[in-house]
């Protein structure tokens, strides 16, 4: 049989199995109950089970729709998905394309009707739990919203945290650190002094050899960080109406009368955890209310640094078309992704594809020098063409991860009914020899060529398996050709724009190394 195993690890807690636990107790249940001819391993780490949105999840259910599975296992239930309607769908596809469905932890046996009821009652309590954890998270940080504490983790730029007793219970707040403040004033006076944009003062502070308090270089990211971070300021109706005005909640026990300046302010929900780092919410997610911490910075100034950041990142206006590979083009050196810069020359302006972080922290980080636009959209045009040409070099560019294996199901079938002739002429043989010597000798060969067989049954098997995936990337191939002479015959009727965003829906991997463009569909 084909099995297939999926795990997933939760955002919301670090005490469920590993992926690579439930991977192992997957394959060593199946290997002791059942005849396993191949395994697929699909994962998803980091991944919430409140919906399916999991690139590890769709490439399974894309390989299930596709007849690549025999047997599904998985650890427990709820790791395939903690909504019992999106179970449902998914235990549908299963029947539908008779895929047998295990789960190790429970132990249900959806063949009979009993263990099916089982299965969906377990899924509905699934789905209670997650909804109590996501409320009970919610209801904390609300509570701590009403204190106005510090949450946990690192104290923000400006601030050491501290333990504090509030009505009889220890919390933790942060207070202002003297030589954190004057850090971080500095980088908003600079910020508004020298009227600079988030990379040219990146740009500039590597210049001057400037460093984070850690002894790094400041990234794009870090000075987004400190510029925008609101705990410092002070909570005037002003700053209330800021955070009102992008949508965040405020919180009911920080009405707008309340906010006099006198306090600092706690913003809650910005970000989450996930697979190792943060993510920022949009701002309707995020809790505002007044803090427990003491303000350093003035609201005048604060607002002042927000309303330069929105005019950098809303008031640009395109002045210029947009390059073929812009978005979707990344430095064969370093894998950052490449953006575009335009000179003024005196037969006009000329576009130029420029690796970032060369620009942001110099050659050293690396060597990757500009290139013309121009140049590159050419090179990926003439591919285009002639691809439309001739579809069948499309499969120069399918991206292709599985490893090819030996012989075809044709030649496999022919060894097998070799082999099954081998066998039957044996058998034969042995009827003829009786109780002569020579039995013994060819029983012996019988059983080796049977094992021969149950090789080459199983290897069987996994071709059949790998012909179907072709057949899948060879339809996945023909779409791509129908994408690409969409984009090539109508290329006069579409903007610049339109073009590249066809292309950055067909392209899933384009590199320049500086001599060659790299590229796979």
């Amino acid at each position: 049989m084909r099995f297939a195993t999926y795990g997933r690890k939760s955002v919301y807690s670090d005490k469920s199995d590993s992926v690579s636990n439930q991977e192992r107790m997957c394959r060593e249940y199946a290997q002791m109950r059942f005849e396993v001819e191949s395994f697929e391993v699909y994962s998803d780490e980091g991944f919430t089970g409140a919906n399916t949105n999991r690139p590890g999840l769709k490439r399974l259910m894309e390989d299930i729709e596709d007849g690549l599975v025999d047997a599904l296992i998985v650890y427990q239930l709820d790791r395939i998905s903690r909504n019992v309607k999106d179970f449902a769908d998914i235990y549908s596809t299963l029947e539908k394309k008779g895929v047998m469905f295990v789960s190790i932890k429970e132990n249900i046996d959806t063949a009979t009707p009993i263990g099916k009821a089982m299965m969906y009652v377990t899924m509905v309590f699934a789905q209670m739990e997650r909804e109590t954890i996501a409320a009970r998270v919610a209801d904390n940080m609300r509570g701590l919203a009403k204190k106005g504490l510090w949450i946990g983790g690192n104290p923000p730029h400006g601030y050491t945290s501290q333990r504090v007793e509030i009505d009889g219970k220890m919390h933790v707040a942060i207070f202002p650190d003297p030589e954190g403040v004057k850090y971080v004033n500095w980088i908003f006076d600079t910020f508004l002094e020298e009227k600079q944009s988030l990379q040219s003062m990146e740009t500039a502070f590597k210049n001057k050899g400037i460093k984070t308090i850690n002894g790094k270089f400041f990234s794009l990211s870090q000075i987004r960080n400190f510029l925008t971070t609101p705990y410092c300021v002070e909570d005037t109706p002003d700053v209330y109406d800021y955070f009102s005005s992008l949508g965040c909640q405020m919180d009911p026990g920080s009405p707008r009368e309340k906010w006099d300046g006198t306090h600092g302010v706690m913003v809650y929900g910005k970000t989450t955890h996930k697979t190792g780092s943060h993510t920022r919410q949009a701002p309707d997610k995020w809790i505002v209310c007044i803090g427990y911490q003491k303000p350093f910075m003035p609201a005048e100034k604060w607002l002042a640094v927000q309303m330069r950041l929105h005019e950098n990142l809303f008031d640009k206006k395109m002045k210029y078309d947009v390059p073929l590979l812009k978005g979707i083009l990344r430095c064969g050196t370093c894998g950052c992704l490449m953006q575009v810069s335009r000179k003024k020359r005196q037969y006009g302006i000329t576009s130029h594809y420029f690796c970032a972080k060369r620009k942001r922290q110099g050659m050293e980080a690396c060597d990757m020098k500009s290139i013309k636009c121009d140049i590159l959209d050419e090179k990926i045009l003439s591919r285009l063409r002639e691809i439309e040409d001739d579809p069948a070099l499309i499969m120069d560019y399918i991206k292709d991860d599985k490893p090819k294996r030996g012989k075809g199901v044709k030649e496999l079938e022919i060894d097998i009914s070799r082999i099954c002739a081998k066998i039957e002429r044996l058998s034969e043989i042995l009827v003829d020899a009786g109780g002569s010597a020579a039995v013994k000798h060819i029983l012996s060969q019988i059983e080796k060529e049977d094992m021969n067989l149950e090789a080459l049954k199983r290897e069987f098997e996994i071709a059949k398996t790998e012909e179907k995936r072709e057949r899948k990337n060879k339809r996945s191939a023909e779409a791509k050709v129908a994408e690409i002479t969409h984009l090539i015959r109508g290329m006069d009727g579409f903007s610049a724009t339109e073009k590249n965003a066809i292309l950055k829906e067909l392209i899933k991997e384009c590199r320049w190394d500086g001599e060659t463009l790299f590229w796979r569909v």
